[in-house]
């Protein structure tokens, strides 16, 4: 909008954000649940755990997703892909959870149990657009990693180095950074704390503030 010739003093940047006070109780009570029996549930081993979590659709790169992951299994040992949601392309992940046995599909989860799996998470995968459900990723300390794919909402601004990743829209690069987050330690602990760090800045509380506080100056304005 500024680079168009609108004024910054008249621009409102918002932060979109959601309610996330039930989740951060659900993630709270998660915790001091019995996590073990929850993976066992699922199927999952002891590995590490790829989270995919959203609606099941073309933008998503579903594809992109399950290619990225069977690399991505070569590379890391024990590597295990989650995918929870629903969609129109439900079969596809379906058909790759009977041909893997370490490819997991649940469905639809909410309340406790889409916070328990958010809890299993070693990182959050969605190579496709990315909007308001990064805030779950923060929320749960749970690092995403995207492609710089040209589908996302405006939430994507919200992902930096310090919190994520955003590799150029290409297998190699997407399965490299995985790769690497999930093998480097230090590296993940870095982005988890960055994860938590942003979750409170995008809250809901303050977007009210800042679409107040740009009411308020709009009314302020001579005419």
């Amino acid at each position: 909008v500024e680079r168009s010739g609108f004024p910054r003093d008249r621009i409102t940047q918002l932060n979109n954000a959601i309610d996330l006070r039930e989740l951060q109780d659900d993630l709270a009570a998660a915790e001091g649940t019995n996590l073990r029996k929850f993976r066992a549930s699922l199927g999952l081993g002891e590995g590490p755990v790829g989270l995919f979590l959203g609606s099941l659709y073309t933008h998503k790169r579903l594809d992109f997703l399950l290619s990225a992951a069977e690399k991505v299994r070569g590379k890391v040992d024990g590597f295990q892909l989650l995918i929870v949601g629903d969609g129109p392309q439900r079969d596809l992940v379906e058909r790759a959870s009977f041909q893997y046995p370490w490819i997991r599909y649940t469905g639809a989860l909410k309340g406790i149990d889409k916070a328990k799996a958010l809890n299993l998470a070693t990182i959050s995968m969605n190579p496709g657009l990315v909007g308001l459900g990064i805030l779950d990723s923060f929320a749960a300390g749970v690092p995403m990693i995207t492609t710089d794919c040209g589908l996302h909402s405006p939430e994507i601004a919200y992902l930096s180095p310090e919190n994520g990743v955003i590799t150029p829209d290409d297998l190699d690069s997407y399965v490299d950074a995985c790769t690497r987050v999930l093998t480097d330690k230090p590296e993940l602990d870095r982005l988890a704390c960055g994860c938590r760090a942003a979750v409170e800045v995008y809250t809901l509380p303050n977007m009210v503030e800042n679409f107040s506080k740009g009411v308020i100056k709009a009314l302020e304005v001579a005419r």
